[in-house]
């Protein structure tokens, strides 16, 4: 479908006057459809809907000039099932169970759901019990509660009705969050394994940890439930293993447990970009990691790999990264951070200690990346039109070895509106795959090319699962990503 073909047909702000092309149609109701499953956090971006939708962003505005004219036709938007405001309905309606309306159990009002009051009042293992208790009250319908497990395999069932499924396969994860961009396509799948469900999305700060699931259509809307939820369960897994616990399906080495710990949001929005990372296999290994952090003058990206694995890797992952932290809080610069990591590897006075390591700050007013790279594989560069380059810039020797007193050299780069920043381990290089070669430039390029659109979370995601897919065998060490996609 040509874009030019479209616009002679369709008026700008998606009026439908005079003769409307079918194509034209479908790609309206598919924007309208992805709308209402991304809308429930305002920091989706017009990039994001668009790849949701598997339209073009030039489709996208020609339909909607404006996100408020986006919400305007939403608000008539005909959903799939009548008497639903809320929830992105997954498949048909179906006869809800016979629960009392909302404020039908002896109060005047329904009780409001109230992150502070939840915390005060509800034993932190219980939580998302009284979550899913409220939901299913103001519902009127049986309500599960799934999380994602940590290598994003499956969502798993955390609390609910046991009418549901304990373990629902290949949500569109990175780790234990829901690419958003993802859930369109998701609920389709869904709507062949759960005739009649709908699904609320758990929202924090523009990541999706979660889902309310609705054996049939919701009395009333779960979207205010949903992330008063997710920042309820976010803030009591400080006190409880129940919640961690549950988002494994299978024990985690100590190694693996420690690494986990060490993680940022694994999506995250910054001025100017947006970022993504992804660590596999999860469950073993405990070299890698990878942080990601804005501040007033920019954000600091940093990848990082300690050598060998198991619990020595994890540890010394952990002082390095302790280091680069302590650094960044007490106001250094990318260099002294370098310096202060570099010093911590040297103290644990171990002579086969090192860090291989990738540092990075990003400034979005000048559209400048300044980074420093430790024996750590290259950055890549994604162009506009989706050709990879390799970053080239001064090697150094991994931190912990070589001359103490070496000066670090930084390398400077503007980046443009389109391009992704794609940041590695040698995990991924070094995949060894089916045909006896390794995964190697070639497989970030063909990941690349499987990638549905050129958000950050979407890359990162083909490159998760082409790693996985190369090969049966289990990876024999971590492998790390992080992608930054300019806006």
């Amino acid at each position: 479908m040509a874009d030019s073909a479209e616009a002679r047909d369709v008026p700008a702000g998606g009026g439908e006057a005079g003769f409307t092309r079918a194509d034209a149609l479908a790609s309206r109701e598919r924007i309208l459809a992805a709308a209402r499953a991304l809308l429930g956090d305002r920091h989706v971006t017009m990039t994001q809907l668009a790849s949701a939708a598997k339209v073009g962003r030039s489709t996208l505005y020609r339909h909607f000039p404006t996100r408020r004219a986006l919400e305007r036709a939403l608000e008539d938007f005909e959903p799939p099932a009548a008497g639903t405001s809320g929830p992105q309905a997954v498949g048909g309606e179906v006869s809800t169970l016979p629960f009392r309306a909302p404020g039908g159990l002896g109060r005047e009002a329904p009780l409001a759901l109230e992150v502070t009051r939840i915390l005060d009042e509800v034993p932190s293992h219980l939580v998302p019990d009284q979550l899913v208790a409220e939901a299913r009250r103001v519902a009127g319908v049986a309500v599960a509660l799934y999380v994602v497990e940590i290598d994003g395999s499956h969502l798993l069932r955390l609390a609910g009705s046991e009418e549901f499924p304990n373990r629902l396969a290949a949500p569109p994860a990175l780790g234990p969050e829901i690419v958003p961009e993802g859930l369109p396509e998701f609920y389709d799948r869904l709507e062949q394994e759960l005739p009649g469900c709908f699904a609320e999305p758990l929202w924090l700060r523009g990541r999706v940890t979660g889902l309310l699931l609705c054996l049939g259509a919701p009395l009333a809307s779960l979207a205010d439930i949903a992330k008063q939820g997710a920042a309820a369960l976010e803030l009591a897994g400080d006190y409880t293993d129940s919640i961690e616990a549950a988002k494994r399906a299978r024990p985690t080495t100590p190694a693996a447990e420690v690494q986990q710990h060490l993680f940022p949001p694994r999506i995250a929005r910054i001025a100017g970009a947006q970022l993504a990372g992804v660590l596999l296999p999860s469950y073993d290994v405990g070299g890698d990691w990878f942080d990601f952090v804005e501040n007033r003058d920019g954000a600091w990206l940093a990848i990082a790999d300690a050598l060998g694995t198991g619990p020595t890797a994890a540890g010394l992952g952990a002082a390095a990264l302790g280091a680069l932290r302590a650094a960044r809080r007490s106001g250094q610069d990318l260099e002294s951070a370098l310096t202060a990591i570099d010093e911590t590897v040297r103290r644990l006075d171990h002579p086969d200690f090192y860090i291989t390591a990738l540092l990075a700050r990003w400034r979005a007013a000048t559209a400048t990346l300044t980074w420093v790279n430790c024996g750590h594989p290259n950055a890549y560069l994604v162009d506009g039109e989706g050709a990879l380059t390799e970053l080239e810039a001064p090697d150094h020797s991994p931190l912990g070895t070589g001359d103490p007193q070496e000066n670090f050299k930084l390398t400077r780069r503007q980046l443009h509106p389109g391009e992704r920043l794609i940041l590695v381990t040698d995990g991924i290089i070094d995949r060894r795959m089916e045909n006896g070669t390794t995964f190697g430039v070639d497989g970030l390029k063909l990941s690349l090319e499987r990638a549905e659109n050129p958000t950050a979370a979407s890359t990162a995601l083909a490159i998760q699962h082409s790693v996985t897919d190369c090969w049966r065998e289990p990876l024999e060490d971590d492998a790390t990503v992080v992608v930054m996609a300019i806006e």
